[in-house]
């Protein structure tokens, strides 16, 4: 009887296996697409750990693909696609360097400004007057306590001399030169003008020494002296300052330059100047 009944109880509980594994299978084939709740929850972090390593992937493949060269082929150089429709790699790319520009030649030093040219200027007209060019009109104060004009003596001609100081010792020599030869200057329709930048008082002084016939004219602010080109920069033992320049004009019954002397030298230049007076 014992045999009996374990034999009935091993014969049911074989059934009732057999039976909730029908029931497994046939709840498995009417939704095969559900997974189950352990399955359902570990999904997610599967999906989202290989979208997350989607990228890295991809990147890894685009930077290996290009240095996966085929066999005998070298690496392709990096910045320069290799292949139709290839992607260049983005690394430092290469460009061609020219040589640094030839430096250029500066400017040729400037010459050196002169000074203004403008009438009555340092320089104006300077050096440019020069025969046959129309003399300076001027009205200087005098010697006989009068000015003196230069075309009050328009009809004769005008020995005007420029001379740096009263009373010097190579100015007095040209002064009495010019004394001692009037008579001569006076034959061949000449009149004698002495200028330079002392006062009326110093002229008057210098004429009453050394008795000088004709007229000295001063010529302070050296305004005269500019326009005919004598006023300039000297040097003396060593010492910059501006001055007259010895210089003689010949000026013509028309009032037009007829003859100049620069850098007179005081000896002899009264029959210099009668040697070259037409008659």
């Amino acid at each position: 009887m014992a045999r009996k009944t374990s034999a009935r109880k091993s014969a049911k509980s074989s059934k009732a296996s057999s039976r909730s594994h029908a029931a497994a299978t046939k709840s498995t084939r009417k939704s095969p697409g559900k997974p189950s709740a352990v399955t359902a929850k570990r999904a997610p972090s599967r999906a989202s750990s290989s979208r997350a390593a989607t990228p890295a992937k991809t990147a890894a493949a685009r930077s290996a693909a290009p240095m996966a060269g085929r066999p005998g082929k070298s690496a392709p150089v990096m910045g320069k696609p290799q292949g139709k429709g290839a992607r260049p790699h983005q690394a430092t790319l290469d460009f061609e360097v020219s040589a640094p520009p030839a430096p250029q030649a500066g400017p040729p030093d400037r010459l050196p400004k002169r000074r203004s040219s403008k009438q009555g200027g340092p320089d104006w007209p300077g050096e440019n007057l020069t025969v046959g060019m129309a003399a300076p009109d001027f009205e200087l104060p005098s010697s006989l306590g009068r000015k003196v004009t230069l075309k009050e003596f328009r009809g004769k001609r005008v020995i005007l001399y420029f001379y740096p100081k009263d009373d010097t010792p190579g100015c007095t020599m040209e002064a009495c030169a010019f004394r001692d030869n009037l008579p001569r200057f006076d034959a061949k329709d000449g009149i004698v003008l002495g200028v330079s930048l002392d006062d009326e008082l110093s002229h008057q002084r210098f004429a009453q020494k050394y008795n000088l016939p004709f007229p000295l004219l001063t010529d302070i602010d050296a305004g005269v002296s500019r326009q005919y080109g004598v006023y300039k920069e000297k040097n003396m033992y060593g010492r910059t300052f501006w001055g007259i320049e010895r210089t003689t004009f010949v000026i013509d019954r028309e009032g037009k330059v007829e003859n100049v002397f620069r850098r007179v030298k005081v000896e002899g230049h009264a029959d210099e100047v009668l040697a070259t007076l037409a008659v």
